[in-house]
């Protein structure tokens, strides 16, 4: 404790100083920065020594946006080593607000060197290592925790850190130091065991993981069985034994713990599948050694290994016989003989003397559960059973058992319900494709009017939450329409897909199904804002923002409206900010419960987070935002510009999209997940390549930025990261147009709109910020004709660009698809254009005269002061231009051809989505326009 400390505890007395900065921490807590600033002020003025009354200061200093105040106080601080409790948390909190997690192991370091017995202490610093994941760290901190009070918990927290070491740090590179590490940690809890410490389910499972990730699985299931086993509060014992049980190939053991839990839950899928891979294995086991089959056991049914598809299937009919018994039908054991019959097919075997014809298994279970929703959803992942004629096949059989004809309709809503579930799976065997615009339209019709009689018979009197049961035929006359569309090639069709989702959702104002496919198709036309309105209504929180947020973020930067963009961007990277900050909370609570198993999945997690696709393009996007709306040279130079701030690892980026989330019964979907189609996978390649072009942008502009603000003894080293940037943008373009990236195909709804790489490579990006970038440099050259030669290239590049802007506009289609790709390309031009003008200001304050000594000035050549001049007049003019062409263009409305078919279906409120489509572009129009009158006013 510093002298100044001391005294001041003498002089008040520690009810007095909670009583004073109750206030403080009342303000913070109602989020009145202002009124906590005030009170801070107020309690150092009667006690300017107060160390906990400084760091609140600080930490609402930080929250008001004043950092480096926030900063200056935290140093004096930091010198002054502060060890009580109250200062040590609200210095910690600021510096976990800032994102500077290092400085809090600094602090606690210096506490306990000062207070080495204090058990409080060492524990927080325990946890600021866990917090910056240092592991080796944590172990030392953990022993000597121990040493001062021999917990147990902090021997674990110990031996936990050297398992981290293992499977996370250095370890996880060497096999040997992760063998060593392992056991290293096995030696330290057998020595736990020798003195009969373990006393704790915490600890056991810690124990068993160790051996786990030794291989010790027969261990393991020692201990499972032994004393140390009861001491485990396990839901399913037999479920964590099993486990183990697989690793070590004990399929017989599996078979039986699967028997018993299913004659006890014959509805669990998840059991049945491992059931029948171990009825898979033992048969596979007995083909490898003598051949005899598995007698032994009694004669209850549980008791007897099943290691044959024809012992399975009796255990199957068996717990099917029961269910029946007991007058309840149960989907497990039906799925479960599909499951055999997909594992015998796989294999090779004949499944005819067993199922027969697989097209009955599938008739019988639609017969048994097709008046339910999940019906589909269980049969789709079986579907590949079925030979394309046998699809066809199936599909008829279904339509033909409903007994609903073109000109018949429901008489029950159990009839409905069998009806939505043919469809769908008649749509999921293929009878949707190839089909003639004329018949998709016959379908349509017969969809939308089973919608509307549904709703009028069994749609009414719900609660505004419920979804309607015949809200399927809309969404399913959704995707036909937008299929129509793709083989048209025009708008119309999506316009009244979107009419009728309009309807559906008027009806059920809760289908996310319908809100989710309007962002998409709303998107597809262009529509920004009736797309931020869906988005909206959806209140998307938390992980959605990461898995569901790229149906929106990634095409609202296309549509122009870049004020909506701004407030949606802030959205999205305050939940990964505050992600960033929570999860260490996670981890820390863990040590502190003992809940060591769970780790491992925060720490996945918060990798997860950090490294994920989406944050590192709303993040790079949000700059490029900054810097297009930009309006001072002062803005720009308290804009953080170089994404190198967000430390992107390119090789760590993930793509958490959630591409199932959407409802959709293509064929292809029978085969894998969307995650797994290779469009996914090309989409995932093309948006990283167009991050990095991207973040090229930033590049360069932060070391054209560095270069203006250095000293002249400092700028020939950012002279050369600015040529260093620039040469690798030229290199990694070039690259990129070489790979000639396709776009992914549009014809299936879940995967998402095009990569924007292929719109930001038909925009001139890098020949236009490379003639500008050159003029820059020459600026500090002496080479007037190469200066001059630089002028009269930008010249050029603009008039391209001017020339590139009305083809892309005003000669292309008025088609509100074709628009929506001239909208995209128009966003691009406003933003090449924005950012250039700012390169032009740094060059006008390159030119500007130097203040040398008071009074005097240093010359300036005032022939670069002349070509700047001209650089500005050129691009005011072609902004000028600009904004006629993009006049000229929204003034042009699409023509509009939809209402016959509006008309047919019934659907009279489609003239309001196009009236706002429309109204979205006249207002990305303004919006562009105004952004480049700001410009003009800067350069003038």
């Amino acid at each position: 404790m510093s002298k100044a400390q001391s005294n001041n505890m003498h002089v008040l007395d520690t009810a007095v100083v909670e009583r004073r900065l109750r206030p403080i921490y009342d303000w913070l807590d109602s989020g009145n920065n202002k009124k906590a600033l005030q009170e801070c002020d107020k309690v150092l003025k009667k006690a300017p020594n107060l160390h906990c009354a400084k760091a609140l200061k600080a930490l609402t200093l930080h929250r008001m946006g004043k950092g480096s105040e926030s900063r200056v106080i935290l140093e004096a601080l930091t010198n002054e080593k502060p060890t009580d409790d109250a200062t040590l948390q609200a210095m910690t909190l600021c510096y976990r607000e800032m994102q500077e997690l290092e400085k809090i192991c600094r602090l606690y370091e210096t506490a306990v060197r000062i207070d080495p017995t204090n058990e409080e202490l060492h524990t927080h610093l325990f946890m600021s290592y866990v917090r910056i994941s240092d592991f080796k760290l944590q172990q030392q901190s953990a022993m000597a925790l121990y040493k001062l009070k021999p917990k147990n918990p902090y021997y674990c927290w110990a031996v936990m850190s050297i398992i981290l070491q293992a499977t996370r740090g250095e370890g996880c590179r060497d096999p040997l130091k992760r063998k060593l590490l392992l056991s290293l940690a096995e030696r330290m809890f057998d020595k736990l065991l020798t003195e009969n410490k373990i006393d704790a389910e915490q600890e056991v499972q810690l124990y068993v993981m160790i051996l786990d990730l030794l291989g010790k699985q027969e261990e393991v299931v020692a201990v499972l069985d032994g004393p140390l086993g009861a001491k485990l509060q396990c839901t399913n014992f037999g479920l964590v034994k099993m486990t183990y049980l697989k690793k070590m190939q004990r399929w017989k053991d599996v078979n039986l713990i699967c028997k018993s839990i299913l004659a006890e839950s014959a509805d669990r899928w998840d059991i049945w599948k491992e059931y029948i891979h171990s009825v898979f294995e033992l048969m596979y086991q007995q083909t490898q050694t003598s051949g005899q089959e598995n007698s032994d056991g009694g004669d209850n049914i549980v008791e007897t290994a099943d290691d044959t598809p024809e012992k399975a299937h009796e255990f199957i009919c068996r717990m099917v016989e029961s269910g029946a018994d007991n007058g309840y039908v149960l989907r497990g054991p039906f799925l479960a003989r599909f499951q055999l019959c997909s594992r015998m097919s796989s294999r090779g075997m004949d499944t005819n003397d067993l199922f027969g014809d697989e097209i009955e298994l599938f008739m019988e279970y639609f017969r048994k559960f097709g008046h339910k929703p999940c019906c589909v959803s269980d049969l789709r992942i079986f579907l590949n059973l079925l030979l394309t004629p046998k699809k066809t096949e199936l599909s008829s059989r279904l339509m033909k058992d409903v007994g609903i004809s073109a000109t018949s309709v429901p008489q029950s809503e159990a009839q409905m319900q069998r009806h939505i579930c043919a469809v769908q799976l008649s749509r999921l065997c293929g009878s949707h494709r190839d089909l003639s615009p004329e018949h998709l339209k016959a379908l349509i019709t017969a969809l939308t009017l089973h919608y509307q009689h549904g709703y009028q018979t069994y749609g009414r009197g719900l609660l505004s939450t419920d979804l309607a049961p015949c809200d399927p035929y809309a969404l399913l006359a959704a995707h036909l329409l937008y299929d129509l569309a793709q083989i048209e090639q025009k708008s119309d069709a999506v316009v009244v897909a979107l009419a009728l989702l309009e309807r559906l959702l008027s009806n059920s104002p809760s289908n996310f199904h319908g809100k989710l496919l309007a962002v998409r198709l709303y998107h597809c036309l262009g529509g920004g804002t009736k797309a931020l309105e869906m988005y909206s209504s959806l209140d998307v929180k938390h992980l959605q923002l990461d898995s569901l947020g790229y149906i929106h973020c990634a095409r609202m930067m296309t549509t122009g409206l870049f004020t909506l963009c701004t407030n949606l961007f802030d959205a999205t990277l305050k939940f990964f900010s505050s992600n960033y900050k929570d999860s260490s909370d996670h981890l820390t609570f863990s040590y502190k419960f003992g809940s060591f198993t769970k780790l491992d999945e925060f720490m996945d997690f918060r990798e997860r987070m950090n490294n994920s696709l989406h944050y590192a393009t709303v993040g790079v996007d949000r700059i490029v935002l900054k810097l297009v709306e930009c309006m001072s040279l002062d803005t720009l130079y308290s804009i953080t510009i170089s994404p190198k701030e967000d430390k992107i690892e390119w090789n760590c980026l993930r793509d958490n999209h959630d591409l199932g989330v959407f409802l959709s019964w293509d064929p292809e979907s029978i085969e894998n997940a969307p995650e797994d189609w290779q469009e996914s996978k090309a989409l995932f390649e093309q948006d990283v390549r167009f991050l990095r072009l991207r973040t090229s942008i930033l590049w360069t502009m932060a070391a054209a930025v560095d270069i203006v603000k250095s000293l002249d003894g400092d700028r020939q080293r950012h002279v050369e990261a600015l040529r260093n940037a620039l040469d690798q943008w030229k290199a990694l373009h070039q690259k990129t147009l070489s790979d000639n990236f396709p776009p992914i195909q549009q014809n299936l709804l879940p995967l998402p709109m095009p990569s924007r790489l292929h719109g930001s490579l038909a925009a001139p990006y890098c020949p236009v910020f490379s003639s500008f970038l050159d003029f820059f440099l020459s600026m500090m050259g002496n080479d007037s004709h190469h200066t001059m030669e630089c002028v009269k290239c930008i010249e050029e590049e603009l008039d391209k660009l001017t020339d590139f802007l009305r083809d892309a506009t005003i000669k292309k289609s008025n088609d509100l698809m074709a628009r929506r790709k001239s909208l995209e390309l128009a966003v691009n031009c406003v933003e090449i254009i924005s950012i250039t003008s700012l390169i032009c200001v740094l060059c006008g304050e390159l030119v500007k005269p130097v203040q040398v000594k008071k009074g005097k000035k240093k010359s300036c050549d005032t022939k670069n002061k002349e070509y700047v001049f001209s650089v500005a007049d050129k691009l005011k003019k072609e902004m000028n231009n600009f904004c006629d062409i993009l006049q000229d263009w929204i003034d042009a409305n699409p023509e509009d051809h939809v209402f016959n078919m509006l008309e047919s279906l019934n659907l009279n409120s489609t003239e309001n989505i196009l009236e706002k489509i429309h109204y979205s572009y006249k207002i990305a129009n303004r919006e562009m326009q105004l952004i480049l009158k700001t410009k003009i006013k800067l350069l003038t």
